[in-house]
């Protein structure tokens, strides 16, 4: 175990995960911070404000915008005992253009680093330390916290400064979110012509079809496995802020913007906190939600 002591906030689906570290852990949720009390190298803390205090690097690990700012800027956030040796990692998915007003209002008000670094892969690969990463902030610093960054990921890319590492991770939302409603729609198609669509990820794996998508998200979607690795309210949070991004610098989107309608029906219906792979009901005519 490295000897390294960090603050982390934020104890979700993702924030099990970063346990090489000593770490020093808050969750406004104190029901999400029951399983740590039997690890050894994690103390609780329910104060946010001394986790700045006690610990240079602060990782971030929330579910919106909003979580972000009240954690750090908050009556008893970071900010309160930050300073210039100060580092927050944000792992989280946030709009680019406050994360970059994070940044600033953190160096201004503390001397203190942001880092965007938010991230993909899902819980799973956060367990084995192989999700991917996308960096944003000052290159001397992420080169400073490199041995964090190579811990959790695979593999993490730089690219430039703070606000980067969102940016790219709405390209990766494009990309991926838009699959969601494209599989949910092949396996509709499959089960409509009797076909057995167990069998289409091996059958299509060769061709130009195949993707890890492909492998993971259809044969959940043909076993109808909602069983959360990402909620699909966390999907349609995503998608918004695809939407207002682009609607920022006149880019059209048509089809991340078909994609939010449909998760927004979606989450307007469903009462349960379900996967994204939920998508496929609104493609059932016989599904009540």
């Amino acid at each position: 175990m490295n000897n390294l002591s960090l603050g982390f906030v934020g104890v979700g689906l993702m924030g099990l995960s970063y346990l090489d570290y000593k770490i020093e852990a808050y969750d406004k949720n104190l029901e999400k911070l029951k399983p740590l009390k039997k690890i050894t190298n994690v103390r609780l803390n329910q104060n946010i404000s001394k986790i700045s205090k006690n610990n240079n690097i602060i990782i971030l690990c929330l579910d919106k915008t909003e979580s972000v700012k009240e954690v750090v800027f908050g009556k008893d956030g970071i900010v309160n005992n930050a300073h210039e040796d100060t580092v927050v990692l944000d792992l989280s998915t946030t709009l680019a253009n406050e994360t970059i007003n994070f940044a600033n209002q953190l160096n201004k008000k503390t001397g203190g680093s942001w880092i965007d670094a938010p991230v993909s892969g899902g819980p799973d690969k956060a367990l084995k330390g192989n999700l991917a990463i996308m960096v944003g902030g000052d290159e001397k610093v992420v080169e400073n916290i490199k041995p964090i960054l190579e811990a959790i990921s695979s593999k993490y890319t730089y690219f430039g400064v703070s606000g980067s590492g969102q940016i790219v991770k709405m390209i990766n939302q494009i990309i991926v979110l838009n699959n969601y409603t494209i599989l949910a729609e092949a396996v509709t198609f499959a089960k409509a012509w009797n076909v057995d669509a167990s069998k289409i990820p091996e059958a299509l794996s060769d061709g130009h079809a195949g993707s890890n998508l492909l492998n993971d998200l259809f044969p959940r979607i043909v076993n109808r496995d909602f069983e959360p690795t990402g909620y699909a309210s966390q999907i349609l949070k995503d998608l918004q802020m695809v939407s207002k991004l682009a609607n920022s610098k006149n880019i059209p989107t048509p089809m991340s913007s078909l994609t939010k309608e449909l998760f927004t029906i979606l989450v307007n219906r469903s009462k349960e906190k379900l996967d994204g792979t939920s998508i496929v009901k609104l493609f059932d005519l016989k599904e009540n939600i």
